[in-house]
């Protein structure tokens, strides 16, 4: 494996470990308030302050802008999905726990992950499922189930 490829995948480690972090912080901050809607709030407020920095400041891309113009309105359900997500997550921890709502969501996206890739799909590079994928797809579902209800 070459160091290009252990960059990434140490970098998709700390997304996934700042992932799981993320998420029961915001849940933790709804159950503080008493509102998930407004630590939500606070979290997409946050967040468009700082890309915004980063986006209009610090990292310009002209040609990106004026893409916006020609990619498929759909894609902005992107934002909307993410609202839903984290505004979803945030009001769900309290009530059945991060690690439950964590082993859940997980499951679940992996099995929309796996027929995303498979056919290509929101611009997936194709990774066709396979045996082992299917196995190791029920697997992780008997985990989840096994973790929910233990």
């Amino acid at each position: 494996m070459n160091t290009q490829v252990i960059f990434y995948y140490a970098l998709a480690a700390l997304v996934g470990m700042l992932g799981g972090i993320h998420i029961p912080m915001n849940g933790g901050l709804g159950a503080k308030l008493g509102s998930p809607w407004v630590a939500t709030f606070i979290f997409y407020g946050i967040a468009f302050l700082l890309i915004g920095v980063f986006t209009l400041v610090i990292h310009r891309e002209p040609e990106a802008w004026r893409g916006i113009t020609s990619m498929p309105r759909w894609y902005f359900l992107a934002g909307v999905i993410s609202v839903i997500v984290v505004g979803g997550s945030t009001y769900l921890i309290p009530r059945i726990g991060a690690v439950n709502l964590f082993v859940v969501v997980l499951a679940i996206q992996m099995q929309a992950r796996m027929v995303i890739s498979h056919f290509g799909w929101l611009e997936s590079p194709i990774s066709e499922i396979t045996l082992y994928k299917l196995v190791g797809a029920l697997l992780l579902m008997v985990g989840a189930l096994l973790v929910v209800k233990g």
